[in-house]
């Protein structure tokens, strides 16, 4: 049965500051950032779920130990994360498995966060990477891909650029991410507390610098 910790029936919202938790959801490589009143900075991290063998119960076991050691950490009383693919986006028939990993991964952080009474809710790409980048470094990420893959001939894609990009981002804002994946967790992070109507220190103390082309 699920039993909340903080002897609550039912998820209770807090307008005021708050201890938050973000993760960037994978298999291979889940990012982790989390923040509290008084930190300068998000602490980072990452961990693996399982390797090509694991079976999907494996991982979503692994996913629930995790969080287990992150909400004893930290103590969150907001636990947010990148929402799952839309398998509309997914075109090859062999990503089915993804679809359900992802999926997976989703519902088994929603449920745990639903088990410690904890606030949580899944923010798009689409939402948090234009406010962390800014749209305009966006569009010139892509444009500098595109320019690339019409000089060479080669179909490049933007996932790389935009992934050094939030990196770049996420130093700038002062921080050292070791993967991009911690990166993306820092992003969503950052996207949710100025969401709560909180400024994060790294945004009040910086003045952003355009991020590199690809």
């Amino acid at each position: 049965p699920c039993r909340s910790r903080r002897g609550r029936g039912s998820v209770q919202e807090s307008d005021g500051p708050m201890k938050t938790l973000a993760l960037d959801l994978s298999k291979s490589c889940t990012g982790w950032a989390a923040w509290q009143p008084g930190w300068e900075h998000a602490r980072l991290g990452h961990f693996s779920l399982g390797g090509p063998m694991s079976s999907n119960g494996q991982v979503f076991c692994k996913l629930q130990e995790k969080l287990r050691e992150l909400v004893m950490t930290f103590d969150p009383d907001r636990i947010v994360w990148e929402q799952k693919i839309n398998p509309q986006n997914l075109q090859a028939i062999s990503n089915y498995q993804t679809i359900q990993l992802m999926g997976g991964l989703e519902a088994h952080a929603e449920s745990f966060a639903a088990a410690f009474s904890i606030p949580a809710r899944a923010i798009n790409v689409s939402s948090w990477r234009p406010d962390f980048l800014g749209r305009d470094e966006i569009a010139g990420l892509r444009a500098a891909v595109k320019e690339e893959e019409k000089r060479t001939g080669k179909k490049i894609g933007t996932s790389d650029a935009l992934k050094r990009g939030v990196m770049e981002r996420a130093k700038q804002f002062g921080h050292d991410p070791r993967k991009h994946d911690e990166a993306d967790a820092l992003g969503i992070l950052d996207y949710e507390l100025l969401h709560r109507g909180i400024t994060p220190p790294w945004r009040s103390a910086e003045v952003l610098q355009p991020t590199g082309a690809a």
